[in-house]
C-alpha cells in the first residue's frame, strides 16, 4: 500500500484550497499570495493535498501549517533554503536542516527535553527553490508560542510584568539550563520558538501551561561552554529586556544559575553578556 507521502501530487496548476486562517505573516516583505502558492505547491508534492486547516506562519523563508494527514493533525513545515544565504550555502555542501531536525528530535527526546517531535522529513524541488526541505511534526493541541502570549497579555511592555508571562519566563530559563546541562546548544532560543500548551486563559491562570521546544533545525548536540550558554541566554533575554531593566537581567541570571553565584559572575563577564549590559544602559 502506497504511503500518502509518496503518492503522485496533483498538477501544479491546480488551485490551492483557501486556509481557514492565517495567524502570522513575517514583516520581511513577504507577499502573501506568493507565499501561499509556495506552501500549497510544496504540500501537494509532499502530502498529496494542500488542504490546510490553518496557516500558522508565512515568510520569505518558508511557512508552517496545520494539516490533517492520515486522519491525524500534524504540523507541516517548509524551509526555502534559497531565501536564507546560510542555509543556501549549507545545502550546497550537503547539509539538510530537515534531516538534522529529525535527528536532533530523537536525541532531545531521549534526553527528556520536552519538544514537538519531528516525525518525517524530506526534500522538495520547487520553482525558485530547488533545495527546499520539509518536516512533518507532532501537533500539540491548544498551543501558542510564548511570544504570542506575551504580546496578548502585556501589549507594549517588553519586560515580563504579567503574572503568567513572568512564570513562563522563569520556566523558559530553567528549561534552557536543562538543555545546556544535557549537552545541547539551541542557537535560536527565543520566545517565538517556545510553544506553551495548554495555552487557554484558564489553564495559564492555573499554571498548567508547559513549555516545549520547536524549530529544532538550530539545535546542536555539543558541550554547552560558558560562551555558548551566554549566547543562548542573550538571544532569549533580548526579547524581554529594555533600557534600564537591570532587575530583569539579574533575576534571569539567578533563575538560570540557581544557587551557583559563581556561574552568574562568569556569564556576566563574557563579551556576549557585557554587550547586552551595555545595550541596556546598565
Amino acid at each position: 500500500m502506497q504511503s500518502s507521502l509518496t503518492q503522485p501530487a496533483p498538477a501544479l496548476g491546480a488551485p490551492a484550497l483557501a486556509p481557514a486562517r492565517i495567524i502570522h505573516v513575517a514583516p520581511d516583505g513577504t507577499r502573501v499570495d506568493e507565499a501561499l502558492q509556495y506552501m500549497s505547491e510544496a504540500a501537494r508534492r509532499v502530502l498529496g493535498h494542500a488542504d490546510f486547516v490553518e496557516i500558522i506562519q508565512l515568510s520569505r523563508r518558508g511557512g508552517l501549517a496545520l494539516v490533517r494527514q492520515d486522519g491525524e493533525l500534524k504540523v507541516f513545515k517548509v524551509i526555502n533554503c534559497q531565501a536564507d544565504w546560510k542555509k543556501r550555502a549549507a545545502r550546497r555542501v550537503g547539509w539538510n536542516p530537515a534531516r538534522h531536525a529529525r535527528k536532533v528530535s530523537g536525541q532531545l527526546g531521549r534526553a527528556g527535553i520536552p519538544i514537538c517531535a519531528v516525525e518525517q522529513h524530506g526534500s522538495v524541488n520547487l520553482r525558485g527553490a530547488p533545495r527546499a526541505v520539509w518536516t512533518l511534526s507532532t501537533y500539540i493541541p491548544n498551543g501558542r508560542t510564548l511570544r504570542q502570549i506575551k504580546l496578548e497579555t502585556q501589549p507594549g511592555d517588553r519586560a515580563p510584568s504579567h503574572g503568567n508571562v513572568v512564570r513562563l519566563f522563569e520556566e523558559s530559563l530553567q528549561l534552557l539550563r536543562r538543555l545546556h546541562d544535557a549537552g545541547f546548544e539551541h542557537r535560536d532560543y527565543h520566545a517565538g520558538n517556545l510553544l506553551v500548551s495548554p495555552a487557554d486563559a484558564e489553564n495559564l491562570q492555573a499554571g498548567r501551561g508547559s513549555i516545549r521546544l520547536v524549530d529544532l533545525e538550530t539545535v546542536v548536540m555539543r558541550k554547552a561552554t560558558l560562551v555558548r550558554r551566554a549566547r543562548d541566554l542573550r538571544r532569549f533575554l533580548e526579547n524581554f529586556t529594555e533600557r534600564g531593566s537591570g532587575a530583569v537581567l539579574r533575576s534571569a541570571l539567578a533563575t538560570y544559575a540557581g544557587a551557583d553565584e559563581a556561574l552568574v559572575a562568569r556569564i556576566l563577564a563574557t563579551r556576549r553578556m557585557q554587550g547586552l549590559v551595555r545595550k541596556l544602559g546598565l
